[in-house]
């Protein structure tokens, strides 16, 4: 079997494990420069940046540490992950492993979206499938797939949904991320009831297992009847209240906390009986005695109107309190009978003004008819009532009318304007929930066009750093160039050179042959007359020496 330190020394692209604090159990992709001695690698990340924030992160990191990129065929983007599918989720710039608790239920969000929850450090993240993918262990020089884990189910096992016990008994939506001190404290994380989701920026936060109970289970109520006790959902928390008055029996109510005399108008959806967790399982909570009402009603001075049995109507000011009932009316309550009158609602003014006419002919009333009870305006001077509630209907087509003429660079905070402005008429009985529901939707479109901008300015940010490089290189491929042509123009040069310098030994070795071969006849020749000189010695001394 071929080695891993041999396998990843011929690859380029990598993932490189870090065990700094912060990055620990992440893996970051890098491009391998060289491979240094021993087993250290010069690697280069592609996601981290040097303290400039644009310079990428170079770094020697031991061979232990790195791994090839894993296979794109064993991670299929159109694949669906199971609960308990171990997987990597890429975050901060790196593939984190983490356990799928869920696949978010249809209707949550427009994308595939899972709950992951992560070990280190301990939490619970939605992702989108896109930055997901199956978890492989680089292991002899091959890849590996974990099994799938069983998932422990309890009452307050990771990733469940629960409650969390506030000040004033207030209980507020969270999940389990990790028990801790062996059950006696536990790590949640706050969750947002009506948009299923994490509030943006919430953080975990560790609690007494005495304030948490598990969610309570959906319980189906027909209806509610003035001075019942409820929950209601008033921003993040649920929160006891008392109904006060009935808008559309078992749709919307007007409720109140026990001390206060201020109502505000609720959805059924967001109401729910009192209940309580006890001995393991929910208790309907006993109902507390029903409060004694004020003659002077829950919303203030009221205005009614009693229908004789002959078709006349008399004012009776002798009553001891007035509620919304579902039909529109208004439902005397009287302390001292339990009789209902037949009652008819009227406004807190009567309508004097021509105007009302012209409202009723709008297109946008027939399209979204109303019907409000300006109920609030009762706490207002007489003189100003009809005035305001006129203001009110032109406010909330004018409302209507610039809705329509929003444009794609509308800002968050001319919606949230908006959505004030449609929740305050809402008090007064105008039905908004159409309009809010599309600003809620526009809204949620600003935060993804907000999301795709800054990764759009993050991704030219990029290109900049790209570009910069790209002109760095260019310039420096240039230079090599031009350095590579003053090179062959020096070599040029040098064989030019060089081939003079051969014609010119050519020439000096002939001379050398031509100075050799004169030498060595001279020496002949010279050797040639040393002999003869001897032969003339010898013969003078023969003659010198020979007898007379």
């Amino acid at each position: 079997m071929q080695s891993s330190s041999s396998i990843i020394t011929g690859i380029c692209k990598l993932e490189v494990s870090c065990k700094k604090d912060g990055f620990k159990g992440a893996w970051y992709s890098a491009i391998q420069r060289e491979h240094s001695h021993g087993n250290l690698f010069r690697v280069t990340y592609t996601t981290l940046r040097k303290e400039d924030g644009l310079t990428p992160l170079t770094e020697f990191v031991d061979q232990s540490l790195v791994r090839p990129v894993p296979p794109k065929d064993l991670n299929d983007k159109g694949s669906v992950f199971q609960e308990g599918s171990v997987v990597d989720a890429y975050a901060k710039g790196g593939w984190w492993t983490g356990l799928v608790l869920k696949r978010k239920e249809e209707g949550y969000t427009d994308t595939d979206t899972y709950l992951v929850l992560m070990d280190s450090p301990p939490d619970v993240i939605q992702f989108e499938r896109k930055k997901l993918r199956a978890h492989l262990d680089w292991t002899d020089g091959r890849w590996v797939r974990p099994e799938n884990k069983g998932l422990i189910k309890s009452a307050f096992s990771p990733g469940t949904m629960v409650e969390v016990e506030e000040p004033d008994t207030d209980w507020r939506p969270a999940m389990i991320i990790k028990e801790v001190e062996n059950g006696k404290s536990f790590i949640v994380k706050y969750f947002d009831h009506k948009s299923c989701s994490f509030r943006e920026g919430s953080g975990n936060v560790i609690v007494d297992s005495r304030e948490v109970k598990p969610r309570q289970p959906l319980v189906s109520v027909a209806d509610y009847d003035v001075l019942d006790q409820v929950e209601a959902l008033a921003g993040l928390k649920w929160r006891q209240r008392v109904v006060r008055g009935v808008i559309y029996k078992g749709l919307r109510y007007m409720v109140s906390s026990k001390d206060s005399k201020v109502a505000s108008q609720f959805s059924v959806s967001d109401l729910r009986p009192p209940m309580e967790w006890k001995d393991g399982i929910w208790q309907n909570r006993s109902p507390k005695p029903k409060e004694t009402r004020s003659k002077s009603g829950i919303f203030g001075k009221c205005y009614t109107r009693k229908r004789r049995r002959g078709g006349g109507e008399e004012h009776n000011p002798d009553l001891s309190d007035t509620v919304l009932s579902s039909d529109r009316t208004l439902t005397v309550v009287n302390n001292s009978t339990a009789n209902v009158e037949d009652t008819r609602k009227v406004l807190p003014f009567a309508k004097k003004s021509p105007i009302w006419k012209a409202y009723e002919a709008m297109d946008v009333f027939k399209t979204l008819p109303q019907n409000p009870h300006f109920s609030p305006l009762s706490e207002t001077k007489e003189d100003f009532r009809e005035g305001s509630a006129l203001g009110m209907m032109a406010t909330f087509s004018g409302l209507l009318e610039n809705f329509k003429d929003l444009e794609t660079d509308v800002t968050k905070s001319q919606l949230d304007t908006m959505k004030d402005s449609f929740t305050e008429l809402e008090q007064h009985g105008f039905d908004v929930e159409r309009p809010l529901l599309r600003i809620e939707k526009l809204l949620a479109f600003k935060d993804r066009q907000v999301s795709i901008l800054k990764e759009r300015e993050g991704f030219e940010k990029e290109m900049m750093v790209e570009s910069s490089k790209k002109r760095k290189a260019e310039q420096e491929f240039s230079d090599i160039e031009r350095k590579m042509l003053e090179v062959k123009q020096e070599i040029l040069k040098l064989q030019w050179q060089e081939a003079a310098l051969r014609e010119e030994k050519e020439v000096a070795k002939e001379e050398k042959d031509a100075a050799y071969k004169n030498i060595c006849e001279r020496e002949s020749c010279g050797r040639e007359l040393s002999a003869e000189l001897e032969d003339v010695e010898f013969d003078f001394e023969t003659i010198l020496s020979a007898p007379w």
